[in-house]
């Protein structure tokens, strides 16, 4: 029986009244959460014989066959051949693998840097993207029409089969009502009261996930980490971008904040200016558009031709990436006061790692400047430092890693 078949049948059942308990429903959990464990332990190898599998992930020959069976069957995973050595005698073993034409996922991102409908394999490998205009995301139902004009066109093509397709992902900026997909704030959208996650499993005829950027740029950071094989960990995420963004994980799990990135926003940062005292908000220092408005010449560069933000912003990084005064400092500075105030947002749960996300985080000087800050504020309180890394991921890369997540490795074929 095929993925969608069995989905669908799933789906009649349960909008029966009279359906009968799930008998015996932890021996159901524990068998989703081992399919999971497998297809993640699949996405972290090319191919890996069903004998190394079960010593690996501690489960039964037979309890791993079974699942196999149903996976192969759905026609989510493949068996192949595995390539022997020169002179080795004997049967070539069997190796099961993700097959990536056994289902697609869709990924949307929307930000300032980009608008972007991205198709998917079950290996996370895009298909093929398609940008979506600016003048289309001024409106909800017109975003949503677009989208769901691209994927109808892509059925009709015969690109993609309708029933193979799995769940879509949808990332923006700002705060987010996760259960009803409203967006509820955003410097971006203005998409008062509008039902995005509604409309779009309307349109798409699939499951869909809406999130902000930095809980998706956070979930992309851990699904990597536990992809290379290390530990899951406490992690705080920042996002520099126009705004900031935060994000935090305790033990590989998204701490929500009712879904608003933007709390960070907010901190309140002390500063001394002319012999007086100040309080800031930190966004009106370290943020994309504080920095840029310590950098007249760029803004009137930009408002002599209209430039967007996002490309005031890479001009600037530019110039900062080639060691110009002005700018390198700039960015350095504002890097400086997110950094010395880092110990305050993640002394509560002592991440072992703070990720640094976002366009902002292009210009070196301002990563340099976050870690002289962090390291000048953990010696003068005399606590254990987290590491500091910077995430090269992109919106569209984290919405492609989250659609993965949900509906693939924990959604549909898993706990």
């Amino acid at each position: 029986m095929r993925l969608y078949e069995r989905l669908t049948i799933g789906r009649v059942i349960a909008l029966k009244p009279d359906t009968p308990p799930i008998k015996r429903q932890h021996l159901h959990d524990i068998r989703s959460n081992n399919r999971s464990r497998i297809l993640q332990a699949l996405r972290s190898s090319d191919s890996i014989s069903r004998q190394e599998l079960a010593k690996q992930l501690d489960l039964t020959p037979a309890s791993l066959s079974r699942i196999s069976k149903e996976l192969i069957a759905d026609g989510i995973c493949i068996e192949a051949p595995i390539t022997r050595e020169d002179g080795q005698r004997g049967r070539p073993g069997v190796a099961l693998q993700i097959n990536p034409k056994g289902g697609y996922l869709i990924a949307i991102s929307i930000s300032s840097f980009s608008r972007l409908i991205s198709i998917i394999d079950l290996c996370g490998k895009p298909l093929m993207q398609r940008e979506i205009p600016k003048q289309v995301t001024v409106s909800g139902s017109d975003t949503v029409a677009f989208i769901a004009d691209c994927v109808d066109g892509l059925v009709r093509d015969n690109v993609l089969q309708r029933h193979l397709i799995l769940g879509a992902s949808f990332t923006i900026p700002g705060s987010i009502n996760v259960e009803s997909g409203f967006l509820t704030k955003s410097i971006l959208l203005n998409w008062p009261d509008f039902p995005i996650k509604e409309r779009l499993v309307e349109k798409l005829q699939c499951p869909v996930r809406v999130e902000n950027n930095g809980d998706a740029l956070c979930r992309h950071y851990l699904d990597n980490k536990v992809a290379a094989g290390k530990d899951r960990s406490n992690v705080f995420l920042a996002h520099v971008s126009e705004g900031m963004g935060a994000s935090i994980a305790i033990g590989g799990r998204i701490v929500r904040r009712l879904a608003d990135e933007g709390w960070i926003n907010d901190l309140p940062v002390f500063s001394k200016e002319k012999d007086e005292h100040k309080v800031r908000k930190l966004s009106q220092i370290a943020s994309g558009k504080a920095i840029l408005t310590e950098l007249p010449t760029v803004q009137e560069k930009a408002d002599q031709v209209g430039t967007e933000f996002s490309q005031m912003l890479q001009s600037a990084v530019s110039m900062a990436n080639q060691k110009c005064g002005k700018e390198h400092d700039t960015f350095f500075d504002a890097g400086r006061v997110l950094g010395a105030n880092l110990v305050t947002l993640t002394v509560a749960i002592a991440p072992e790692t703070i990720v640094l996300a976002g366009p902002v985080l292009q210009a070196h000087a301002y990563s340099k400047g976050v870690q002289s800050g962090y390291e000048k504020a953990v010696a003068e309180m005399d606590i254990q430092p987290s590491r500091i890394v910077v995430s090269g991921a992109s919106y569209i890369d984290a919405s492609e890693s989250l659609a993965v997540h949900d509906y693939f490795l924990t959604g549909a074929y898993g706990a």
